[in-house]
């Protein structure tokens, strides 16, 4: 690559961040653009659209610095799950169904009884929880909205919907398909056609499955008019973005530990042979023969909750530096418990629901706090409690994400076996490794 920049872009839940690196991999410019999604019961959904238009005002002020043109190369990460139903031309027939979604309770248990979770766990790697596996979702728009799985001509995740606004071809990857309950996850060889059929999911329904570090396509002419890129730019495949995080990380190695503090708390472990369990979710690494474990939990947006609730007085940096610092502050814990489960339990077929116990007449608001933050950090650290006794993990644990001072001190008394490392911007140097690796490979 001469003078020319990579772009990458990391689309999350509730915003789109990118960053434009030159041809030394040093960041010239970034940006950040907001969006919402729709809660209402058990269904959080989000309409693809405004992740498109966030990508397009990125572009666009790429286009205002004079950056736009000289892009050579687009690398992007997305959340997931977020089941698109799409036509055949890309358009969406139905808001992304993401992974706080629960609505597809009743198709995750009825999975479950026609294929078992023995049969689940030894070729998918997972059981189809709601929400955390797409499959549920798939199911659930064919018995509850027969009309949009029937237009659907591919079901897919939010890359698959951007590759096909950039490229023009329907691609997702293999960390994305790990977690749609039809991918050989375990042997990294796939969809299964076994599980598809049994399910009465139509293969011809799924997009192809490429590498992280593969070409999707090149950008379009169409593509290059609406963003302002060249036209014939490569875009790769790229990857959730939980694994970009744990590439830029460096969880390459067996037992490598990784914390992901933001909307949610995710807690990864790199693998070199697959272990599924029913406890956690078990996905491909971007790279071939490895695997990541995970296990998440709500994190800031419990604590926002906490704070919209019932701090209200205090300002956000208040809340969230001096305040928290104070609540959180000393070993001792309190009386009071909480559940945490305010958008119910990833790792679960049961409706679980959040909730505080052990309060009494003289319970404050700072007791409630710490203990919803117990909850939280605590759920982590049973996991690794759990976990250490199939596997050595490292000594260190990366740090990322939004982490304020006085939860990233709590969490080194609660994680005082591991020495912390506080990496920013992982899932960005995730996508910048994967674009060194489509450079070493000389594409």
């Amino acid at each position: 690559m001469n003078q020319g920049y990579i772009l990458a872009v990391d689309a999350g839940t509730s915003s789109l961040k990118s960053v434009l690196f030159d041809e030394n991999f040093v960041a010239v410019t970034q940006d950040r653009v907001e969006y919402n999604y729709e809660a209402d019961g058990l269904s959080v959904q989000i309409h693809p659209d405004l992740v498109w238009q966030a990508f397009l005002k990125v572009t666009r002020n790429l286009e205002e610095k004079g950056y736009a043109r000289k892009v050579e190369l687009v690398v992007p990460c997305v959340f997931s799950p977020a089941l698109i139903a799409m036509d055949a031309e890309g358009t969406p027939l139905f808001p992304a169904i993401i992974h706080w979604d629960r609505r597809s309770i009743k198709q995750a248990r009825k999975a479950v009884r026609i294929i078992g979770k023995e049969r689940f766990l030894q070729v998918a790697g997972n059981i189809p929880y709601p929400g955390g596996i797409s499959l549920t979702s798939m199911l659930w728009l064919k018995e509850e909205r027969p009309e949009v799985f029937a237009r659907a001509a591919v079901l897919g995740h939010l890359n698959t919907f951007l590759l096909k606004k950039l490229v023009n071809r329907w691609i997702i990857d293999p960390t994305n398909a790990s977690v749609t309950g039809l991918y050989n996850t375990v042997a990294a060889s796939g969809w299964d056609e076994d599980l598809a059929r049994d399910l009465g999911i139509p293969l011809e329904k799924l997009p192809s499955v490429m590498p992280s570090f593969e070409v999707a396509g090149k950008i379009t002419e169409e593509a290059s008019r609406i963003t302002g890129l060249p036209s014939g730019v490569p875009v790769l495949v790229g990857s959730n973005d939980t694994s970009a995080a744990a590439l830029g990380a460096g969880l390459f190695e067996h037992g490598r530990v990784l914390n992901i503090s933001g909307s949610s708390e995710i807690l990864v472990i790199c693998l070199d042979r697959p272990l599924p369990d029913e406890r956690y979710y078990l996905r491909t690494h971007p790279f071939p023969g490895r695997w990541l474990m995970y296990d998440i939990v709500i994190g800031g947006f419990a604590l926002e909750w906490f704070r919209s609730q019932f701090c209200r007085e205090l300002p956000p940096d208040t809340f969230y530096h001096a305040y928290l610092a104070e609540v959180l502050g000393g070993k001792k814990q309190g009386k009071v418990r909480c559940v945490p489960y305010l958008t119910g339990d990833r790792t679960s077929l049961i409706q679980k629901r959040a909730s505080f116990s052990g309060l009494t007449l003289d319970t404050t608001r700072e007791e409630c706090l710490r203990a919803l933050v117990e909850g939280i950090v605590g759920r982590m650290r049973r996991t690794l409690d759990m976990v250490s006794g199939r596997l050595t993990l490292c000594s260190t644990m990366v740090v990322t994400g939004g982490a304020g001072s006085a939860l990233l001190e709590y969490k080194r008394r609660v994680f005082q076996d591991f020495k912390i490392e506080l990496r920013e911007n992982c899932s960005i140097l995730g996508c910048l490794e994967i674009a060194r690796r489509f450079f070493h490979q000389g594409r």
